[in-house]
Formats: structure tokens, C-alpha cells, sequence
């Protein structure tokens, strides 16, 4: 990952200032630590934040075209580049650098709005056509890379993270209601919400076009469009077969740079095809070196049942051995312990980077497992993520054939709010919202309890239903995760930020724009059969993944919540009084509520189902250290 700022000028044509577009770039400095650059114009002003892939010598952004018209920054990997620059040169564009994101500039002579159509890769783009004077901001399909947006002073500022938006003088510092309230129903805060009030991110496979004078126009450039109808079944051999291909392909574009490339071994189903294709298939080059990476979750408490169950060493162990004897002699390992201590000790850190809060501890995993690439030589590293979303992994999936069989026991405000959230009545995403109102209600101070209509969440459905109308259970379903759970929270707070605190990047196979067109057309059946979930992705993994992986029950990853970090070590230092005088003086949460949802999480034998029960808790520390961290108000 790079880093990328710009300042572009609405209404007026006074000068962009240098300093404030290099204050940009400092504070997000960790994103790209090999080179920063700054650009100003008459209208606008770029800069760049350089993390190095390809062209280490020559591959510095931003970018202009043969007649210096255009400029670009990008942050990201574009992995079909190498197509493109043929087909581009072809018809007569003159190439300056070797870098893959070059091909952005000219697919846009070529094009023009149309360009991001043709990129399939991980990319956030601030392109500006000074003919037109205009500013297109662009965000890749799933949302791998970050970009956030406001307007102010007649001005629209822009950068990967926003802490690079508050060094631009002025920039209001207050919390959006609307976000904490998407973390207490979703799995995270939606796009175009930020923690931030009148700070945006872009959504998804939006691309934001700015010309002076107007309205910014938000235009929706591609979306995982499912068939209402079930696609046409060719038989489960070929989708296996195709399957294999396109993995082999999508990992192998990963793997290409001028630097060495990670990836991550959980010992779970998705890190384990990553780790096992490149193994297997051998997919690193001679000169490549093997470089993994684990993290092993475990609890204070050694005799807590819960994380003995999480504990997946041995499972990770099976992959090491394939590795290992796939590239003797270049494979190096790394692996760190997570517990609560290291939970407690890190969190600050996380909700920094996050510029968010959240629900789940896991983030603490994913920023202590970048730290262990940074430390390596590897500089950006494959991961899992992604597969659950679109082959059918979560429990959910498995559940709603049982759940249709309970329809009698909805009530008629769950079925009301359904109906609103979801285009379906009977179709339960992951809890039943008119019952968990109730204890936002409680939760939430008296004064934002009274506007709780402004803000709230589930007055309207965070997604397109028309996108969901007429699709079945595990289609719908797959939609909805990719919308609410894939691009903000896990490819977002939990991914992105994480990795790129270390100065790595994330790269995910299982997103590759070719295997996304690819699901769209499988039918579900053979996407999950009954309760065997991600039946598709094992076929494909036969013979290449451990058969004890593939057999093992379905796992989500987490670490240590707040029912067991408040009876560890560290809950003294962090939930002490001067914490609930700070819950006070914020206003958001009711603070003796609080105190007496902090005794519950401390008595013995309260334990929170995993990922299955909302962290409360954990919310209201969060959100906490993060009007903290940032000095936001209300």
C-alpha cells in the first residue's frame, strides 16, 4: 500500500499550499516510507506516499501522460497491467515508467470514465484531467484500498487515511452518531459513513467525479451482481476445474514484484489454500524466498476451554510441513502469541490506526501479525480474505435453511425490519434488531438516546434492495456480507489499517476480479451442501490442502474478548474511574450502565459467545479511546 493526499479547489483559484499537501503526507508516512512526492497545480494539488513493488528506481507518483494533461496518483496494484500496457501501446501510448499503475493514465486517454472497468487489482485513484478541470476519485471494486473525502473552505481534501484529512487547518473533529450506531447493529460501519462527522469514504466500486462549481456526482462503477434467476449448472466438474485455474492465476499475479512477497498461515481453510497453491503448485519463483507468517491465539486463563478450541498450531503445523518441503532451504516462519496482555497493550495503537472502533479484539492479531512482516523482508503479504464472503462460510449460511422452519416465532417488528433492511420479511441477517434496540437504549447517554432518529441505523436499509430482490437465501446473503462486513470492517479497519501501520501491504487472492465474475454464475448448490459450507472452495483445495483441514469444523477467527480481558491483568490500568469520568464527560453511552455492564463482564462465569454476541463493552472502551486519541466531540 501507498499513501496518497490532494487538495482540489472548487469555487476559487488561490494557491494550494505545499506545506499543508506535505502535513498530509506525514501523517500518513507509515503507508509508503520509500519516497514522497508533492505536485501542485492551478487547481489542484497531489501527493504521494511510496511503498515500493515494481520499478523500485523509476516507478515514483504522481503521474503525467505523454502531454503532461494528466496527472494521477494511485495507491495500489493493478494485476492485469501487463495486458493492458501491451494493448495500450499497440495503439500508439508512449510508456515513461515500468510501474504497473502507469496503465490508469492511459486506459483513461483511451476510455475516459469508463477506464476503471477495465482494472482488475487493489486500488484507491485521484486522476485529474486539467482540459476539463476535472477530479475523478476511485476506489477498486471491493474496496481493498481506503480513500476518504470532505469538503471544506471551497475545497475538496482527500487522503488514504483520514488522518491526513485533519492536518488540513479547520477540519471539525466530531463523532458521527450514525457510525457508532452502524457498529452496534452491523459488523461495522458502512461506507459512506465514517467515525467521523462530514468525513467520507468512498464507497466500494464508486468512482466520484468533481468538476468546479458543482456537486460532486457519486457513480457506481461495478457491483457483484447476482442473477435472480440460478444460473445455468454445467455440472460440479467444471466449476472445480475452473475454480483451480483461476486460483492458481490470482495467486500468481500476487506474487509478482521486485521485492519479496509473505503470506499467512491460520491453520483455517482460506490461508491454507493460499499457502498450500503456492506449495503445491510451486508458484514462487527460484529467486522468491518462502516467507509465513501465524499468530496463535491463547488466554491468561490455561485452563479456558473457549481458546484451547481456538488454539490452531497444529493445524498451521501441517502447512509448514507442505511449505517447507515444497522450497527446502527458503522458507523462514514467524509466529507471535496473542493473549489478553498483548490485547490490552496494543488496543491504543489499533484504534489509532482504525481511525474507528470496533466490536472484536482480532484487530490486535491482524496488527501484531504485520509487525511480524515488517520485521521480515518481505514487504507485503497474501491472506485469506474474502473467501467466506462469496463461498458461502459464515454460519449464517448453514443456518437460514433452519430458520425458515421459525418463521412463526418472528414477531411482526422483526419482520417489519427485515423486510425494511433486507427486501425480505422472513430473512434474518445476523440479529434480531427491534430486540437489540433495547439495549442501545439503555446503553446510550439520555441526550443521544433523545436523538436517536437522526442517526439512527436501521431507519432505512444500508444497502440497494432492489440488488437483493428476487435472489435466494445464500445469494443474498453473500451480497449483504460483501456490503456490510467485506469492504469496510475486514478489508478496512481490520485489514488495511492494520498492515499498512507497518508500512506492508495486503494482498488477497480471493478477490480477484475474475473469480468474483466466476461466483456469479455458480449455482448455489454447489457453493454449500446442507451444512457443509465453502463446499466449491474444498473440491478445488482436494488434493492440494491437508485433508484434516478440509474435514475440520468451521472456525471464525478471534482472539480474547472483554468478558476475558476484564478479569486479565491489564483491566485495571484501562477500566478504572478515570475511564468512566472520560465515558461521562464524552456524552455518548449512559456511564452507570456502563459500570454495571463492566461488573457483569467481570463476575465469574460470564463468558460472551465469541463472534456470536455483541462486545458491548468493547464498543463503549473503543469508542472512548477513539474520541480520545482524535479529541472528537459530539
Amino acid at each position: 500500500m501507498c499513501g496518497i493526499s490532494g487538495i482540489y479547489n472548487l469555487k476559487r483559484n488561490d494557491p494550494i499550499s505545499g506545506e499543508i499537501l506535505d502535513r498530509m503526507l506525514e501523517a500518513i508516512a507509515h503507508r509508503g516510507p520509500d519516497g514522497k512526492q508533492v505536485m501542485v497545480f492551478d487547481r489542484i494539488g497531489l501527493g504521494f506516499n511510496r511503498l515500493s513493488f515494481l520499478d523500485l528506481k523509476g516507478g515514483m507518483q504522481p503521474l503525467l501522460n505523454e502531454d503532461r494533461d494528466i496527472v494521477m496518483a494511485c495507491n495500489g496494484e493493478i494485476y492485469n497491467y501487463r495486458e493492458l500496457r501491451e494493448e495500450l501501446m499497440a495503439k500508439g501510448h508512449v510508456f515513461t515508467t515500468k510501474t504497473d499503475v502507469e496503465v490508469c493514465l492511459h486506459l483513461y486517454e483511451e476510455l475516459g470514465e469508463e477506464f476503471p472497468k477495465k482494472l482488475n487489482g487493489q486500488f484507491a485513484i485521484a486522476l485529474y484531467d486539467m482540459k476539463e478541470e476535472k477530479l475523478l476519485l476511485v476506489r477498486d471494486q471491493t474496496g481493498i484500498c481506503p480513500l476518504f473525502y470532505t469538503l471544506a473552505d471551497g475545497r475538496v481534501i482527500f487522503a488514504s487515511e483520514i488522518k491526513g484529512i485533519l492536518e488540513y487547518p479547520g477540519i471539525e473533529r466530531r463523532l458521527n452518531m450514525k457510525a457508532v450506531d452502524q457498529l452496534m447493529n452491523f459488523p461495522g460501519v458502512v461506507a459512506p459513513n465514517t467515525f467521523f462527522k462530514n468525513i467520507y469514504s468512498m464507497r466500494a466500486g464508486h468512482m466520484l467525479r468533481i468538476l468546479p462549481g458543482k456537486e460532486p456526482v457519486d457513480i457506481e462503477y461495478w457491483d457483484m451482481i447476482y442473477p435472480a434467476e440460478e444460473p445455468e449448472d454445467k455440472g460440479e466438474k467444471y466449476y472445480v476445474e475452473k475454480l483451480r485455474d483461476l486460483l492458481e492465476k490470482a495467486i500468481s499475479r500476487r506474487l509478482i514484484a521486485d521485492v519479496p512477497i509473505g503470506f499467512y498461515i491460520s491453520g483455517g481453510l482460506d490461508s491454507s489454500v493460499v499457502s498450500c497453491y503456492i506449495s503445491e503448485k510451486r508458484l514462487l519463483t527460484p529467486d522468491q524466498k518462502a516467507y509465513t507468517f501465524s499468530a496463535e491465539i491463547r488466554s491468561e486463563n490455561q485452563n479456558d476451554k473457549t481458546y484451547k478450541a481456538l488454539d490452531e498450531s497444529r493445524f498451521q503445523q501441517m502447512v509448514k510441513d507442505r511449505v517447507t518441503a515444497a522450497y527446502p532451504g527458503r522458507f523462514e516462519h514467524s509466529s507471535v502469541v496473542v493473549n489478553e496482555d498483548e490485547i490490552w497493550q496494543y488496543l491504543p495503537k489499533v484504534i489509532y490506526h482504525a481511525e474507528a472502533a470496533v466490536k472484536e479484539s482480532y484487530d490486535v492479531a491482524a496488527f501484531l501479525l504485520s509487525d511480524l512482516v515488517m520485521k521480515s523482508d518481505a514487504k507485503a503479504v497474501l491472506t485469506g480474505q474474502g473467501s467466506d464472503e462469496f463461498f458461502c462460510g459464515y454460519a449464517g449460511y448453514t443456518m437460514d435453511p433452519f430458520r425458515k422452519l421459525m418463521r412463526s416465532r418472528m414477531t411482526k417488528e422483526e419482520l417489519e425490519s427485515n423486510e425494511l433492511l433486507w427486501g425480505d420479511p422472513y430473512f434474518r441477517f445476523e440479529r434480531i434488531h427491534p430486540e437489540i434496540r433495547k439495549v442501545h437504549e439503555t446503553l446510550y447517554s439520555s441526550d443521544v438516546r433523545s436523538e436517536i432518529g437522526s442517526f439512527s441505523a436501521i431507519s432505512a436499509s444500508p444497502v440497494n434492495v432492489e440488488r437483493l430482490k428476487g435472489l435466494s437465501d445464500p445469494r443474498r446473503r453473500s451480497y449483504i456480507d460483501y456490503k456490510l462486513r467485506l469492504s469496510d470492517h475486514l478489508l478496512g479497519e481490520h485489514g488495511d489499517r492494520m498492515v499498512s501501520a507497518h508500512s506492508v501491504e495486503g494482498r488477497h487472492p480471493f478477490l480477484d476480479a475474475e473469480i468474483l465474475d466466476f461466483m456469479t454464475t455458480v449455482p448455489d448448490e454447489h457453493k454449500i451442501k446442507g451444512t457443509n459450507e465453502k463446499y466449491l472452495l474444498k473440491r478445488a483445495a482436494e488434493g492440494i490442502v491437508p485433508d484434516e483441514i478440509l474435514k475440520r469444523k468451521k472456525f471464525p477467527f478471534q482472539a480474547p474478548g472483554m468478558s476475558a480481558m476484564t478479569k486479565s491483568s491489564g483491566a485495571e490500568k484501562f477500566l478504572d474511574e478515570a475511564f468512566f469520568e472520560k465515558v461521562r464527560a464524552q456524552g455518548v453511552f449512559d456511564v452507570d450502565q456502563v459500570r454495571r455492564m463492566k461488573e457483569l463482564y467481570s463476575s465469574d462465569g460470564f463468558r460472551l459467545m465469541g463472534a456470536y454476541e455483541i462486545d458491548y463493552l468493547l464498543i463503549v472502551l473503543t469508542v472512548t479511546m477513539l474520541c480520545e486519541t482524535y479529541h472528537m466531540t459530539l
